[in-house]
């Protein structure tokens, strides 16, 4: 049997869209729960409670009503754990401002899972170089300062 490339592991997962996320209020075991069903597979990470406290705490998470968690709230850690993963808490607070300026958190969720799920699908790593492998990482560097760039004047604006 043939080992599977990273991206053909990762054309097979996908972010639920808002709709997917479950309808009822849920407490914090099975908030981490959903968000790890996730976000494992795609990060080999996981989210804990001390995590998602530290988000409330920050206020980057609304603050749970009687301890149940929404579809909101579950929408932001999900987006909060990706985006963790290559820019500073800050910078994906201000991400998230600049995305509900403009929309409810349904459609920005929607939004995200749409580009992220679709940039799974059509990511290669077919057997690449070793100037390739160097391409690849100077390129995430770049994009990473763009990007944290633009959300600085973003909100400075």
């Amino acid at each position: 049997m043939l080992k599977q490339t990273i991206s053909q592991r990762l054309a097979k997962l996908s972010l639920p869209s808002y709709d997917q996320l479950p309808t009822i209020a849920l407490y914090m075991d099975q908030v981490i729960d959903q968000t790890n069903q996730y976000l494992t597979p795609l990060t080999n990470t996981s989210i804990t409670k001390s995590m998602i406290n530290s988000y409330v705490k920050k206020g980057l998470v609304a603050r749970p009503i009687k301890k149940r968690y929404s579809k909101d709230h579950l929408a932001t850690i999900l987006v909060i754990s990706v985006l963790k993963q290559i820019l500073p808490l800050d910078t994906v607070a201000d991400a998230i401002k600049i995305a509900l300026a403009s929309n409810p958190v349904p459609k920005a969720y929607n939004q995200f899972v749409t580009l992220f799920n679709s940039e799974l699908k059509t990511i290669d790593d077919n057997h690449p170089t070793a100037e390739q492998y160097q391409l690849i990482a100077i390129k995430s560097l770049l994009y990473k300062l763009i990007v944290e760039d633009l959300i600085r004047n973003s909100i400075k604006k």
